[in-house]
Formats: structure tokens, sequence, C-alpha cells
């Protein structure tokens, strides 16, 4: 595969005129590492809006802004977390993800994570042996008697070996060069369409600071590469099928394929949410529900959301408790919708249920900044400790529940939110316990929340 001249190409450049030149140091490396990277996406002539760079701090985290693609910038280190997740939310995005050997270092345990997996990234590691943005501070990469300002008399750390390491993990692609070699673009081609992780370590040249110390050219490249038993070219292809695809051959059976042979989720056995009622929502709610351990706060927030996906709304979970679990705290935020929930945090409830000491502990101080327009709705034994222009609706949840069941009490308070705020039929609940739990959890549950209906009536 040899990379075709820029007369040859039939797309134009990536690379956005109006944002050179570029912010590198005049004869810095990446100059040469954005010319590969636009090389191989001409090649490869990949619709711009179809790729997705990705970088995080670091010199070379300055990168993504010359290029007429997708980008997204963020924290050093992370780089391939949230290649990840973009790759994993669309998997038709070729996804680049570019890094410094300071950021490879910082994320180590993220580049492990990476090549175990084999998701279908992309990652270049722009490799200059230094922290070349903070003052040229050595890293992991940093050869063994290397200057820094950090090594002053040689560097006493062995360098690290991306490829060596991520080897036994089989990833997609492994391969090394350097700015200097006239390979990069082939390799990078070659690493684009590897189907799985792959990895391009780039020795990179920093001429402001580890350049200055330690002479670098092409021979002492090649040099440094033989003496650490790093030697270029491709360390390493392999053929573990890619994560994404794996994953979706495991849990997506073939039968759940549509009309256009695109795959479809299939819900577990028994947990097939199927719409069989419909709530009159129009707007997104909101409920932060604050009780204590043993209340089944969490299996709560799952049987509310499951009735709201019973009745057409999409629903959002999210939980928090401490490490001791059994004592302390156990809170659920639930967002009910009759669109799609993007932003799952809640600023400001509308709904607060309140049901355990340990529970009004955690939001006692958000409590005053509630807006009249929330309602707490709250175990009538603890209504005196609030304090809040929040309209409060007090009731007996604890009594009632001890005439059902003691861990009843969710589900009875619910039901009594449930008959006032008419966010979905009440079958629909039912339904969600019946096909979630097992047969007397359910009917306890359900026996609870229908006495929580008769006491808000």
């Amino acid at each position: 595969m040899t990379p075709k001249t820029d007369t040859e190409y039939t797309c134009p450049s990536f690379i956005r005129e109006e944002s050179l030149p570029y912010g590198f140091c005049p004869g810095c490396g990446h100059i040469k590492i954005a010319s590969y990277i636009d090389g191989a996406l001409r090649h490869l002539n990949l619709p711009p809006e179809q790729v997705v760079i990705c970088t995080d701090i670091g010199c070379i985290g300055m990168i993504d802004k010359h290029f007429a693609t997708n980008a997204f910038h963020g924290l050093h280190g992370r780089v391939l977390t949230y290649a990840s997740g973009i790759k994993l939310a669309n998997p038709e995005l070729t996804v680049i993800a570019i890094m410094g050997d300071g950021g490879a270092g910082i994320g180590g345990a993220h580049l492990l994570s990476a090549a175990r997996r084999n998701l279908d990234i992309t990652l270049v590691v722009s490799n200059n042996f230094n922290y070349g943005m903070t003052g040229g501070q050595h890293s992991c990469t940093t050869p063994l008697g290397a200057v820094t300002p950090t090594t002053l008399k040689g560097n006493l750390e062995a360098p690290l070996d991306f490829l060596g390491t991520l080897r036994p993990s089989k990833p997609a692609f492994l391969a090394r060069t350097s700015v200097f070699a006239d390979d990069a673009t082939e390799l990078l081609i070659r690493a684009i369409q590897a189907p799985g992780f792959a990895l391009l370590d780039i020795w990179d040249f920093c001429i402001a600071y580890f350049g200055g110390k330690n002479p670098l050219n092409r021979a002492t490249i090649e040099q440094m590469m033989a003496d650490l038993e790093m030697p270029p070219g491709v360390l390493y292809e392999g053929t573990r099928s890619e994560y994404a695809a794996s994953w979706r051959d495991l849990y997506i059976p073939p039968e759940t394929h549509d009309s256009e042979g695109m795959r479809q989720v299939a819900p577990a056995p028994g947990k097939d949410l199927k719409v069989m009622a419909r709530s009159d929502l129009k707007d997104r709610v909101s409920l932060f529900i604050a009780g204590g351990a043993g209340q089944k706060i969490r299996s709560l927030a799952t049987l509310i959301g499951g009735g709201g996906i019973l009745s057409g709304l999409y629903a959002s979970q999210k939980d928090d408790y401490p490490i001791t679990v059994r004592t302390g705290h156990s809170i659920a935020e639930v967002i009910l919708a009759p669109e799609h929930i993007h932003y799952t945090g809640i600023d400001t409830p509308d709904l607060v249920l309140v049901l355990s000491p340990d529970g009004l502990a955690q939001i006692e101080r958000k409590l005053p900044n509630y807006p009249a327009g929330t309602r707490v709705y709250v175990e009538e034994s603890l209504a005196g400790a609030l304090s809040t222009q929040a309209e409060v609706i007090p009731l007996p949840f604890k009594t009632a529940a001890k005439a059902v069941g003691r861990l009843t009490i969710g589900p009875v308070a619910f039901g009594a939110i449930l008959a006032r705020e008419h966010l979905y039929p009440a079958e629909a609940f039912e339904a969600a316990a019946r096909l979630l739990q097992k047969g007397a959890v359910a009917e306890g549950n359900i026996a609870g929340f229908r006495a929580g209906m008769e006491l808000a009536r």
C-alpha cells in the first residue's frame, strides 16, 4: 500500500486552512504527524462528518482544531475513555485518538483496557520522550540516561514499551515508526483499517526541550530503537473479534434482525417491557427518593422506571449509597419523560420522597433551595424536620406499610404519589412488579402500592 501524492488525492485536505499556521514550535515533529493523519484520511477518502478526532492535554492535544472533522478534547490521559464512549454510541464513526507519551503514562490503565477490549479505535501516540507542554520533564518513555529538567544527570527509569506491553492482549494492530521515517502514513492507513484497537507509536521530535539536550535525528532514533530493543514496523496484527461486534453477537441473537438486517436489542426473557398502557405525561418529571438502607429504594426506583416504560415513557435511574450498603442512606433519582432523556442529572426535582432520617440527612441542605413548585412527600414523623419553601405533603407511610409488610414502605409511598400526580396508569406499575420481581415479592409490593393509593385518596 503506497500512499498517494498530493496531486493524486480525489478528496481535499482535511486540514482547515483558516486554522494555520500550526500552534506548535517551529520544527516540532507534531507538524509531520498532522500531515500523516491528513494523508491517511485523504487516502481512505473518509467523509469528514464520519470521523472523530479525540485528544487530551499536551502539545499534541492542540492538533484537533486543525482538522475539518468532528473533535473531542478532554482531560490529560483520558482520551481513550471518551473515544471508547463515542465509538460505542455510534459504531459507524471512524474514531482516531491522539495522545502524547505523557498522556499515555498518566492514562496507562486506559491503554491496557483498550487493548484488552479491542474496540475499533485507532490510537496515535506522539512519543517525544518528555512532557513538552509543562517544561520537558521525563515521561514514561524517556530513555535510560537521557537528560531532562528532572533527570539532570541522566534518567534512571527504564522506558515503557507500549507495543510490547500490549502485545499479550492481542489487539488488532500494533506498529512503531518515527517522524523521520517514510512509512508513517502507510502504517496509519493500516491502523485505521484494522478491525479493532490499533496503536501506532510514532517517535517524535520535541525541539524545545528533549531535542535540545539529547541529539535526535533519523540515525540516532534508529540507534535508540535498536539499543532499547524496540524495532520499527508492525509488531502484531491480530484476528480477535472486535469488541462491539462480539458484544452484539453474544447478546443480540440473529432472530432479532429487522427487515434490513439491522440487529434490534432483544430484552432478556421475562423482562420484555412492551408498552401496555399510555401515560398522559407531556413534560419530563424528576423524582428524588431519599430513604435508608433496607427500604428497597433502588428496587422501588427500578419499578417506577419500569412502569414508565410500560406506559410509553422513557426512564432513567441513578442510585447513591455508602460502601456499608446495609447501613446509612439509600438515594435514587428517577426521570420519566415522553421524549429521549439526554441529560440524566436532576438539578431541581419536581417531586421529592423522604422516607428515613438517613435519607433526610442527605438532602437537608438542599431543601431550602427547592422552589414552591417542588412537592415533597414525606413520612409524617419526619415532616417537622423539614425547612423548605417547597410544598410539603406529610403522609403516614410507615403506619400504612405495617399493615402490609415493613419492606413495602417504598411502594406504599409511590402509590400515594401516583394517585396524586397521575404520572402513568397504576396497572403499569403493577405489571412492572410482576415482570421484574419474583412472585411473592412482587405481590407484596403490589399490595403496598395499592395501600398507598388508598392512603392518598
